[in-house]
């Protein structure tokens, strides 16, 4: 009889790093961790039933694609959102997003239709509870299910990359009525795409950038 340890892949070092990596990004574009909010190493380590070491190198990596920052000693936050670096996430956004949009509206079919329909019923059910964790974390589930609609991975890991960075700072939009503008913008986008009309999901996107952007801007 074969014994177990010849069954069983053993866990690499690599591939552990890789998934507390993983969690970590959700944790981020989920609403997780909002701006001014700490954790530590520790308590990430218990929380993923890992020791501190891969959650150190995948917080060296967040770091440095500036998602996270050491706030003091151990501590981890969300790094301070300055003008200049709010200015150049739009221009980016801009220019990918809205081709994103415009690729998976080309992509469409009904059960990418009933799923945008299921995401976007979450966004007014957060908006209406005006609970704003709930909202970050269905915003990022609808535009997210768009943009892996469009296709490709390649555009999907870009957008992602910026997401890492901005999406912890949706959490300041609630008391400026953002929330409700930005459905708007959403019921339009799900329009877009029932229809499969590349033209009007771009507008749609463009328009959620620019004015999430503005609110932001008078907040650093």
């Amino acid at each position: 009889m074969a014994r177990i340890e010849d069954k069983v892949v053993p866990l690499r070092r690599e591939t552990l790093q890789t998934g507390v990596y993983t969690r970590l990004c959700d944790l981020i574009l989920q609403g997780g961790i909002a701006p001014g909010e700490s954790i530590t190493v520790a308590s990430l380590a218990s929380a993923f039933g890992v020791s501190p070491m891969p959650v150190r190198e995948a917080l060296t990596r967040l770091t440095a694609a500036g998602a996270l920052t050491v706030v003091s000693g151990r501590t981890i936050g969300v790094p301070k959102l300055t003008r200049e670096r709010l200015d150049d996430l739009r221009r980016v956004r801009l220019e990918i997003e809205p081709i994103a949009a415009e690729w998976a509206a080309g992509n469409v079919d009904d059960a990418f239709i009933a799923e945008m329909d299921r995401r976007y019923r979450r966004l007014v059910e957060s908006e209406a509870a005006a609970d704003a964790k709930m909202y970050v974390e269905a915003n990022y589930a609808f535009h997210f299910a768009v943009y892996r609609q469009s296709g490709s991975p390649t555009m999907f890991s870009i957008i992602e990359s910026l997401w890492l960075q901005v999406s912890p700072f949706f959490h300041l939009l609630r008391e400026s009525g953002n929330f409700r503008i930005s459905n708007d913008h959403h019921a339009k986008l799900f329009e877009a795409m029932s229809k499969g009309d590349g033209t009007a999901a771009r507008a749609a996107i463009t328009s959620d950038v620019n004015d999430a952007y503005a609110i932001l801007a008078t907040l650093v």
